[in-house]
């Protein structure tokens, strides 16, 4: 049975207050000691887990070499994706396409592509890599050969998922980097065509668009009466302002007119200047029985005359049948280059109507 101890006695009192308030603190000192354990492990768990994150970090973050093409200064190029096999040629700087030496190729393209694939990286080399078909390098997406006229190095690589294996000679790679995205084009996305020429709108002088002409006409005209009247109030001389009006004439099958620039005629002439190539189709392009292939040899015409720095200049675009795939092709001053244009600017240019 437990019993109850009353302090009476002020020294008991004390005695008790005393002794009560030690048993305070060592408890309040235990209790801090507790917490400090407690803060200490949690720090260590914290720290380590910090420093297996940032191991871990350093660890994604480092990249692997592709040893065989480290010192290849790629001369010779062969690769072949879902649209075909294409082999271009380096000679003094200049690239070209083996099989036609007349095709214009864009060398500083081909030889920046070049750099990208001399430059991939893998995320880990596989010491002890299982068979091809297990990486899907038996039915490859993407072949290359690289040569430098000493050694060549066949690179096949297959993306799976998320990650792309590559097999370089006989070594296989894993990465989570993107490949160049030229591997994707064929022939003509190396192709160097010659773009259409910006125009400003203030330095377009003549349209012709089919059967219909479009020519550029200064008129000047005198100032309103409001104008003159404050222009009389702020001038000791009775003087008559005059401004210069861009007019523009209009001549097709029912005749010439004069309008002024509305609406319809800027949509008509934003068209016109905006036209926007999308890709090359195809070169050499220069008889009729190749032409008729994109509906150029019967195409709608598009010359645009304007002013330059140096005087005057124009280009004609002949513009031919539907790609049917968002584009009509096109060919720029009858240079054998079949491009692509964008449709939304030639279906505007189809859809204005100038006429009275």
């Amino acid at each position: 049975m437990g019993y109850a101890v009353h302090c009476h006695h002020p020294a008991r009192r004390a005695r008790c207050r005393t002794g009560t308030l030690a048993a305070q603190k060592e408890t309040g000192m235990k209790k801090q000691t507790r917490n400090l354990c407690i803060a200490a492990a949690a720090f260590i768990v914290l720290g380590g887990a910090y420093i297996a994150l940032a191991g871990q970090q350093t660890e994604e973050e480092e990249t692997v070499a592709i040893e065989e093409l480290t010192d290849l200064d790629v001369t010779d190029l062969t690769y072949t994706n879902t649209e075909g096999t294409w082999h271009l040629t380096k000679t003094d700087d200049a690239w070209s396409y083996a099989d036609d030496a007349a095709c214009p190729i864009d060398s500083t393209a081909v030889q920046e592509f070049v750099d990208e694939i001399e430059e991939i990286t893998a995320d880990r080399k596989l010491d002890n890599p299982d068979a091809d078909a297990d990486y899907g390098l038996d039915a490859p997406d993407y072949t290359m050969e690289l040569s430098d006229g000493n050694q060549t190095v066949t690179v096949t690589a297959s993306v799976q998922d998320s990650v792309t294996y590559l097999k370089a000679n006989d070594t296989v790679y894993a990465t989570t980097a993107y490949l160049p995205e030229g591997l994707d084009q064929g022939l003509n996305g190396w192709i160097e065509y010659e773009n259409i020429p910006y125009a400003t709108e203030d330095s377009l002088t003549e349209i012709v668009w089919g059967d219909t002409t479009v020519t550029r006409v200064l008129e000047e005209e005198t100032a309103s009466a409001d104008e003159s009247e404050a222009s009389e109030a702020s001038d000791s001389e009775d003087e008559t302002e005059e401004e210069e009006v861009t007019k523009w004439q209009i001549t097709d099958a029912s005749g010439t007119r004069t309008i002024e620039q509305d609406s319809t005629m800027d949509t008509f002439l934003n068209a016109v200047r905006n036209l926007y190539v999308l890709s090359c189709a195809d070169y050499g392009v220069t008889d009729t029985a190749r032409k008729q292939t994109y509906g150029l040899d019967a195409p709608q015409t598009l010359k645009v005359s304007y002013t330059t720095e140096d005087g005057t200049a124009s280009y004609t675009i002949t513009i031919g049948a539907s790609d049917g795939n968002g584009g009509y092709y096109a060919m720029l001053d009858d240079n054998g280059i079949v491009l692509v244009l964008e449709a939304e600017g030639v279906d505007t240019l189809h859809s204005v109507d100038l006429s009275a």
